[in-house]
């Protein structure tokens, strides 16, 4: 998600995700906002869904997912040519393409030339030529990817 949409959202999402955790909670206390039990259960989880949301969006935003693979491209690219400065004068650049995949795959990201930023510049060096393997991590980031 887009670190300036994040930044508008956060507050609303905030206000609303602990309103609902406070009606919820505040039920099985006897102040009665909410109809019944049922509504305030629906309301605590809805609430605690809104705030772990919140946080994904707050860490994907900065340091996570998408940020963080495209960071450890950058440090694979960093170390690859570091380790064989002769492939950027014209040795052999498979060279290179090989090191910053097998660096990628290391971190814990395969490749994956799907997205159709990939397919403009199918290089070892764009982030958007991987996916995380971890499910969680590639969920987020799928969903990063589709609004870039």
């Amino acid at each position: 998600m887009n670190q300036d949409l994040a930044v508008f959202l956060v507050p609303f999402a905030l206000i609303i995700g602990c309103g609902l955790l406070a009606a919820g909670g505040l039920y099985f206390i006897n102040i009665r906002f909410l109809k019944d039990a049922r509504y305030a259960v629906a309301s605590l989880a809805g609430g605690a869904l809104i705030l772990g949301a919140l946080e994904i969006i707050l860490y994907g935003s900065s340091v996570g997912f998408l940020k963080e693979q495209q960071l450890k491209t950058s440090l694979c690219e960093l170390d690859a040519e570091s380790a064989h400065p002769e492939a950027r004068q014209g040795a052999d650049p498979s060279i290179l393409h090989r090191a910053i995949t097998g660096c990628m795959k290391e971190a814990g990201y395969e490749w994956d030339g799907n997205h159709s930023h990939c397919k403009e510049a199918p290089v070892a060096t764009n982030a958007f030529c991987y996916i995380p393997v971890d499910s969680f991590d590639r969920t987020i980031t799928t969903f990063q990817m589709n609004f870039e």
